[in-house]
């Protein structure tokens, strides 16, 4: 899968890094005006924006502030 972007939100409702790293799911509100980021295992959204571009950014500052995993 060729990604474009740092942070990529897929038409699937998937949220994934250009490496190709699992984040979470994306959404629209009932309204449809506000975009809604769930990291993976959470209940509920933890960032929303009533921009795309705007939301994409908060996600990579939030993925970027995560402990590395370890192997």
């Amino acid at each position: 899968m060729n990604l474009r972007w740092p942070i990529n939100l897929l038409e699937d409702g998937t949220v994934v890094t250009q490496e190709g790293e699992y984040l979470g799911t994306w959404c629209t509100d009932e309204s449809d005006a506000i975009y809604e980021f769930t990291p993976d295992g959470a209940a509920e959204p933890l960032l929303r924006s009533g921009f795309m571009k705007l939301l994409c950014d908060s996600i990579k500052e939030w993925h970027s502030q995560q402990p590395a995993e370890r192997a």
